[in-house]
């Protein structure tokens, strides 16, 4: 490891300072083990790409697509950045590296569902938004996806698209940085790395190095569980919108919710670690992955030379520009109290119920919920589903989604009516007076707020608890639009 620079200076100052070369190595912090996993001679190391300059890992490809374009001559010319943005990390990266090297408009185009936070941070940085309402489940090829908008508008005279899903600078970065660091600071002695999988350029970029180095080394992919939002990472269905041969890369695929992904962020910033949820996600499907390990009584194929199972997780970015959804993802019980609350000058926006003995009577799970609503089985529904037949629910039988409307499309309990507002309506509690109903949102905190007020007003009302991401997770029947059923 060689000295590194700490002072920029000059006209190319701030282009040397947003170099990822020019810094030393990002630290490499051993974690505990879980309980379960002690013991066995298990070391975790959480790789904190976040330490870069920008703060981000996304700032890496940034800098090198950029670097690599200039040097080829592909920047001449160019006064304006076009970007597909996912997370928005890469996208206001390349605003601020876009800018040290002499181009000063970037412009990101954006999902209508982006969160509120990502849309502040690119603004902050003085990105343009174009935002689109994109396909639930987009094609590179597809004329309505932010992809294919921002590479048909780079190709206009002026105007560049790095393309991070395509750009070979994308895993190259990863290559020559990422996976040499890895490799340098555990000494080689490494087992297994593991990475979330957005563009997966983390994960081809590092694997090529380290499985260069020990081509036993055990690379872990982790990808999101369908219906779980977690900000970066997808689903194994939308890798298929990514160039980059992952699958070569990738010995092992873990699926990963929100609720862990949240969890295991929160551990890691109590403990002192600042960062993110897709670092959480990257944790808690390197665990997942080990438990199962250890479940199977193949850990041993995990060891070094030493006897030593050593491994490395990818942490991405901040938990910033996700405040807002820590607290509404996870219950109150993650929280300290407030002391004197009613002394704050604001309403506390959040919806979170205190269950009482004579409450719970309205809490029903998922699957017991599945079978007072249809007369027909799991498999049933969802074969009546996938040849495109009506699903009706039991006579008398309501069930109300409360959650966004483009959320409600994106999947919802077949035979259910979306109503977009927290609080019943008296014309609402009157149309319901006789009939069983079911209430569903996310994850059930704002549901049984409102089947707690049905049933104060003479409604037989049930809340289903963990909302339409436990529904997801139990793989009950949901409805979804044609472009998603293959």
């Amino acid at each position: 490891m060689t000295e590194q620079q700490t002072v920029f200076e000059g006209s190319d100052a701030i282009k040397n300072y947003l170099n990822p070369s020019n810094h030393p190595y990002t630290p490499m912090v051993e974690i505990k083990v879980p309980e379960n996993l002690k013991g066995k001679k298990i070391r975790i190391f959480a790789k904190l790409m976040n330490s870069t300059p920008l703060g981000n890992v996304k700032s890496i490809i940034a800098y090198n697509m950029i670097k690599d374009a200039s040097e080829n001559g592909t920047l001449k010319g160019v006064h304006t950045l076009v970007v597909e943005s996912s997370s928005g990390n890469t996208a206001f990266s390349l605003a601020c590296v876009g800018s040290a090297f002499g181009i000063q408009n970037t412009k990101a185009i954006v999902s209508h569902e982006v969160l509120e936070g990502k849309l502040q941070l690119l603004r902050l940085f003085g990105t343009q938004v174009q935002v689109i309402e994109e396909p639930i489940c987009p094609d590179p090829e597809d004329k309505e996806s932010g992809i294919y908008k921002a590479k048909q508008q780079g190709m206009k005279l002026g105007y560049f698209n790095p393309s991070q899903y395509d750009n070979p600078s994308n895993p190259r970065s990863h290559e020559n940085l990422t996976g040499k660091q890895v490799w340098e600071q555990t000494k080689g002695n490494v087992t297994v790395f593991c990475a979330g999988l957005g563009t997966t350029g983390t994960m081809v970029g590092s694997a090529r190095f380290l499985k260069r180095e020990n081509n036993k080394i055990c690379t872990v992919g982790v990808v999101r569980t369908p219906n779980n939002p977690v900000p970066g990472p997808r689903t194994a269905s939308l890798l298929k919108m990514i160039a980059f041969e992952w699958k070569d890369y990738v010995d092992h695929l873990v699926e990963i919710g929100t609720i862990a992904s949240f969890e295991n962020s929160i551990n890691l910033i109590r403990s002192g670690i600042f960062v993110g949820p897709s670092s959480g996600f990257a944790l808690a499907g390197l665990l997942s992955f080990l438990e199962r390990n250890l479940e199977l009584g193949t850990l041993e194929q995990l060891r070094n030379n030493d006897g030593k199972v050593i491994c490395v997780f990818v942490c991405c970015d901040s938990p910033l520009p996700y405040l807002k959804e820590y607290f509404e993802y996870l219950d109150d019980r993650f929280f300290p109290n407030i002391e004197n609350e009613n002394l704050l000058l604001y309403k506390k926006q959040k919806i979170s119920p205190k269950l009482y003995k004579d409450e719970l009577k309205i809490m029903i799970s998922p699957r017991a919920a599945f079978r007072q609503i249809f007369m027909n089985s799991e498999d049933e529904v969802w074969e009546h589903l996938r040849q495109g037949k009506d699903v009706v629910p039991a006579k008398n039988v309501i069930i109300i989604d409360i959650r966004l409307p483009v959320e409600f499309w994106h999947f919802h309990i077949p035979g259910s009516i979306n109503f977009n507002f927290i609080t019943p309506t008296t014309e609402l509690i009157n149309s319901l007076k006789g009939k069983k109903t079911y209430v569903v949102c996310n994850f059930g905190s704002l549901s049984y707020a409102f089947a707690k007020s049905l049933n104060e007003n003479g409604v037989e009302a049930f809340n289903i608890t963990g909302g339409m991401i436990e529904w997801s997770n139990m793989n009950l029947p949901r409805w979804r639009p044609e472009v998603c059923k293959n």
